[in-house]
């Protein structure tokens, strides 16, 4: 355990002898959930790259060794905060789209929940949709819930009367093109009107949804 100059006291021989600092942190609850809040706080309000553990140790409370204890590493503490990223994400898309039959207005429904949810969330947003996605293959739980989002999309398309072999593939093109968008829209690239922006949004949905569901070309085998 890591002592301080508050640590230490003098022993009966003058010198310095540490002593046993009470912890009341973690001795009931969670840690890797706390660890897990901490880092979104930190997300939310600097961005992904103020994450360190020692100031995730820091802010829960911690020994920062005592982080391995449940994370190997940084790489797999964040990967379990996007997936909760990716979750609530989720969630946003069911909560819009619940009223929606399948088809166009699920679409598009969903499309301007992504928007609204990075517009909430931007740093969540960013950080989520950015690397982590192709770290699914390393953490399956993270890739189950990309994949819980994109299924809401796949259920539109096939609302469509879309071939089923071109569902999934439509899905997947649609979610990253309107991530690129909202990206652009929070790094102040694409500028719109604010009072404007819930109808840009929506004809932009309604135009990609649109050229998706249009009659691809054949490649030759």
């Amino acid at each position: 355990m890591e002592t301080s100059d508050d640590d230490l006291q003098l022993g009966s021989s003058g010198m310095a002898r540490a002593v046993q600092v009470k912890r009341a942190t973690f001795r009931h609850g969670s840690l890797p959930d706390a660890l897990l809040t901490a880092a979104l706080l930190r997300i939310a309000t600097h961005g992904a790259d103020s994450v360190t553990l020692r100031d995730l140790a820091r802010d829960t409370g911690v020994n920062h060794r005592a982080i391995y204890r449940h994370f190997p590493n940084k790489e797999s503490l964040l990967a379990d905060v996007a997936e909760r990223c990716w979750k609530d994400f989720g969630q946003c898309l069911k909560t819009a789209t619940a009223q929606k039959q399948p088809g166009e207005a699920m679409l598009v429904a969903a499309g301007v929940a992504m928007y609204s949810y990075g517009h909430a969330n931007p740093n969540h947003f960013l950080f989520a949709t950015g690397a982590y996605p192709s770290l699914g293959i390393k953490f399956p739980r993270l890739e189950a819930a990309i994949m819980d989002a994109t299924r809401i999309f796949a259920v539109g398309f096939a609302g469509t009367g879309m071939a089923p072999d071109l569902v999934i593939g439509r899905a997947a093109i649609y979610l990253a093109a309107m991530q690129g968008v909202v990206a652009q829209f929070l790094h102040r690239r694409l500028r719109i009107v604010p009072d404007q922006t819930a109808a840009w949004m929506t004809n932009t949905c309604e135009m990609l949804v649109r050229g998706l569901n249009a009659v691809p070309p054949r490649c030759a085998a």
